[in-house]
């Protein structure tokens, strides 16, 4: 199953780019994101914890982002919110008997490096600011 969390993370961060106000709400992400307060929650930790927003608790509390977006790139926001790889591996290590099943582990590994190192290197060139201003186009 493929994780959303970073679509979501991109989501929040360019609502927080876009609002005029000081503090969006969690409530608020959650209902523009159209998924529970609780997954937002989740998401803001992490997007705290990376240095990328700051919160604030309370009646007129909320998210807001720590620096321009053209100072954000997506792979910050990628890493504050997504733990592993690309793709799955092997769940039970495949039969030594065959040619392939010996070292496809091994193969496999290689190539996820690869997959993951070119994904960080894409992500690093575009900004939250890209993201914005590709909204404005549609």
């Amino acid at each position: 199953m493929q994780s959303c969390r970073f679509a979501f993370a991109v989501h929040v961060m360019a609502v927080l780019a876009s609002e005029k106000s000081d503090c969006c709400p969690s409530s608020r992400l959650a209902q523009t994101v159209n998924t529970n307060p609780v997954v937002i929650r989740r998401l803001l930790i992490e997007l705290q914890e990376a240095g990328l927003i700051s919160t604030f608790r309370g009646p007129q509390g909320g998210a807001v982002l720590k620096r321009k977006p053209e100072k954000v790139t997506l792979r910050e926001i990628h890493r504050a919110v997504h733990q592993g790889n690309i793709f799955g591996t092997h769940p039970h290590q495949p039969s030594q008997e065959c040619p392939v099943g010996k070292r496809i582990s091994q193969v496999m590994q290689r190539i996820q490096h690869r997959a993951n190192r070119a994904l960080e290197r894409e992500l690093e060139r575009m900004t939250l600011a890209d993201v914005l201003r590709d909204l404005r186009k549609g």
